[in-house]
């Protein structure tokens, strides 16, 4: 009787309380964080493609990112979060922070980032190997494709590489506007806790989801509109790095994938879309732009608030389809696609529906 009140007392402290620290800790850490970054003259100046008015810190990420990963590593310890693979995806989160603050301070070129976006990517493939050939082979024996499991494994490794640096940077390129990436991040989280509890992810997403989960909601109200302070590339790449590990994860393990994708559809699609759009029109894919959709909203005259508000309605619409997808798949992702595409649709139009 007192193991077991003991342990609930513990549930309680790690899926309560310590969210709790961590969100409280974020949201008073980002203050004084404001403040430093103003008086080192680290800031996002607004240029011809900016969707802001004036100076604004950017590098939120410095006290987000390490948050989330020491939290990662202690529940490592607690063993609550598998320490294979979540070890060696915190070292590679790292690696794309550290990244990351350089690029901040000295704006790097892109080659040198995606080289070492590319290498990080790469690790983390050979860190599933396992898997990855379990997956492989599984498949191909119920499907019968008639290709042997190393080609198909080679073929799909190059797949998952192109995915998994897509979906890196797709965070990068959408995290634009303000709170957008915070909304986004918060809806995602909570999702795949929801999930988790719901028994549709293993337990240890729970964890995972809510160390995300307050981390943002502790910074939300800092990047709300008009934000006093922008994630950076020190928290938009690293944070893409951790969600697309997650939805790897989910693909490789079989465990649900396709509501994890549904929970950042918006986000997929838009880029999507967008670089797709940018291709057929032979322009500059490495080049920095200002020709999402949510883009075009803001620059047809519309507030940030009131296209991010446009924006959560979907992403929690989105949380509601990705639970229902255990029980209708097919309406599920109906309702999904409609949905954004309905939103995409208003943020393409220059004037309100």
């Amino acid at each position: 009787m007192l193991k077991y009140q003991l342990k609930h007392f513990m549930d309680i402290i790690l899926h309560l309380f310590f969210p709790l620290i961590i969100s409280i800790f974020i949201f008073f850490s980002i203050k004084p964080l404001i403040t430093y970054l103003n008086k080192k003259n680290i800031l996002d100046v607004p240029q011809k493609r900016s969707n802001h008015r004036r100076p604004t810190p950017k590098g939120a990420g410095l006290i987000i990112i390490p948050t989330i990963i020491v939290s990662i590593v202690f529940f490592i310890k607690l063993d609550l979060i598998k320490s294979d693979p979540w070890l060696i995806l915190s070292l590679l989160t790292i690696v794309f922070f550290i990244t990351s603050i350089i690029d901040d301070i000295l704006n790097l070129p892109s080659s040198p980032r995606l080289l070492i976006h590319s290498l990080c990517v790469l690790i983390a493939i050979t860190s599933l190997e396992n898997d990855i050939v379990d997956f492989v082979s599984g498949y191909n024996s119920q499907l019968k494709l008639g290709i042997n499991n190393e080609s198909l494994t080679l073929i799909f490794k190059c797949f998952l590489f192109l995915y998994w640096l897509w979906l890196v940077n797709l965070f990068n390129f959408m995290d634009g506007m303000d709170g957008i990436t915070a909304s986004q991040t918060c809806t995602f989280s909570a999702g795949i806790v929801l999930l988790s509890i719901y028994g549709s992810l293993p337990s240890q997403y729970s964890y995972i989801g809510l160390i995300i989960f307050s981390s943002f909601v502790g910074f939300l109200f800092w990047n709300m509109p008009p934000a006093k302070i922008f994630l950076g590339d020190s928290g938009s790449i690293p944070l893409g790095f951790l969600i697309s590990s997650i939805i790897i994860i989910n693909l490789i393990n079989q465990q649900n994938f396709v509501p994890s994708i549904i929970l950042i559809l918006y986000y997929f699609l838009d880029s999507t879309l967008t670089l797709i759009i940018r291709i057929i029109k032979r322009k500059n894919v490495f080049e920095a732009h200002s020709e999402h959709f949510y883009q075009k909203k803001i620059r047809s005259g519309n507030n940030h608030l009131k296209v991010l508000k446009k924006i959560n309605i979907v992403n929690i619409s989105l949380l509601i389809f990705s639970l229902l997808y255990v029980k209708y798949k097919i309406l599920s992702l109906v309702l999904s696609f409609t949905l954004v595409f309905i939103l995409l649709n208003w943020l393409n139009k220059k004037n309100d529906l």
